[in-house]
C-alpha cells in the first residue's frame, strides 16, 4: 500500500473528527470514562452555588450540565467548535456557545471556574491560552484542566501497538497536538502563572481494560485507524491486529496517565509571586 502520509492539519477534521458516524458513542463513552474523575476534581475546589463557571471543550455537554446543576443560582458557559452532539440544553442558567475558544475573549475577573478537559493539548496556542484562561479568573476563581499523556509508541513491547500509535503521533504533531509533554508541565505552569493551592490528580490509562477505559480506547482505535488507512500511514490489516489485540483477555499495556490539575487565583495580591 502507497503511504502518502496525508494529514490534516485540523484537530476539527483529524483522528478524531466530529463528522464521523461513530462520534455520538465515542463521546458517550468518554464521558462514562472521564467524569468520575473530572468531578472529583472539580469537587476538590468546592463549588459555590453561585459561581459563574466556563467550560471549555464541551463535547457532549455531560460536565457543563453537571456544574450548572451545582451551581443553580450561578451561570455556565459552554464553548465547543461543534456542539451538534449536546444533547439535553434545556437549563436557564446555561449557555452552549458554538465557536473556536481561541476566537473568543472575556472580560478580566468574569469567572469564578475556568474547566477543560482533553482540549488545550490539541490547541497549538495552548500556553497563550493558559495565560488568558487565568486573566478571565475572578481573584479567588479555580482554573482545572485535565488532559493526557501518551505513553511513546516505542515504549510498548508489542510491535503492532507501536506501529499503529507510531502512526498516530505523527497526526497529532502535523495537527499542532501536544499528547507527550504538555500535561506533566501543567502543574509548574499554573505555578508561574500566580495560581496557588495547586494539587493533582492522576490516573493510568490500560489498552486491554475491561471497563469504561478499554471501551473508550477499542473506539478511539476504531475511528483513529480509518483516518489512519485513509491517510495511507497503516493498512486495514495493521489495524485489525491492533484491535484483536485489544481484544485479547491475556493482553494489557500502559497507554496513557491522565493528568488533572488545578490552581487558585489569589485573593490578595501580595500572596502572587
Amino acid at each position: 500500500m502507497s503511504r502518502d502520509t496525508t494529514l490534516s492539519t485540523d484537530y476539527a477534521s483529524g483522528a478524531l473528527s466530529k463528522d464521523t458516524p461513530e462520534e455520538r458513542e465515542r463521546l458517550r463513552l468518554l464521558q462514562e470514562w472521564g467524569d468520575p474523575d473530572t468531578r472529583t476534581a472539580l469537587e476538590a475546589v468546592g463549588l459555590g452555588p453561585d459561581w459563574r463557571c466556563l467550560e471549555i471543550g464541551a463535547g457532549a455537554g455531560s460536565v457543563a450540565r453537571w456544574i450548572a446543576d451545582r451551581c443553580p443560582d450561578g451561570f455556565v458557559t459552554a464553548v465547543d467548535i461543534d456542539t451538534r452532539y449536546l444533547g439535553d440544553t434545556e437549563r436557564a442558567h446555561l449557555e452552549w456557545r458554538t465557536g473556536d475558544i481561541r476566537a473568543l475573549d472575556f472580560a478580566p475577573g468574569t469567572f469564578d471556574l475556568v474547566h477543560s478537559r482533553l482540549t488545550f493539548c490539541h490547541l497549538p496556542e495552548r500556553e497563550e491560552l493558559l495565560a488568558r484562561a487565568v486573566r478571565w479568573l475572578k481573584p479567588g476563581g479555580w482554573l482545572v484542566l485535565g488532559d493526557v499523556m501518551c505513553v511513546p509508541s516505542d515504549f510498548s513491547a508489542h510491535a503492532p501497538i507501536r506501529r499503529f500509535f507510531g502512526a498516530l503521533e505523527a497526526g497529532w504533531t502535523a495537527q499542532g497536538s501536544d499528547m507527550t509533554r504538555w500535561a506533566t508541565t501543567v502543574p509548574a505552569r499554573l505555578a508561574r502563572a500566580g495560581l496557588r493551592d495547586i494539587d493533582v490528580l492522576s490516573r493510568i490509562n490500560l489498552l486491554g481494560d475491561q471497563g469504561p477505559y478499554g471501551a473508550l480506547a477499542a473506539a478511539n482505535i476504531r475511528q483513529e485507524g480509518a483516518y489512519l488507512v485513509g491517510a495511507g500511514l497503516l493498512t486495514p490489516a495493521e489495524v485489525d491486529e491492533v484491535t484483536d489485540l485489544c481484544a485479547d483477555p491475556g493482553f494489557t499495556d500502559i497507554r496513557s496517565i491522565t493528568v488533572y490539575t488545578w490552581g487558585r487565583k489569589p485573593l490578595d495580591p501580595k500572596e502572587g509571586p
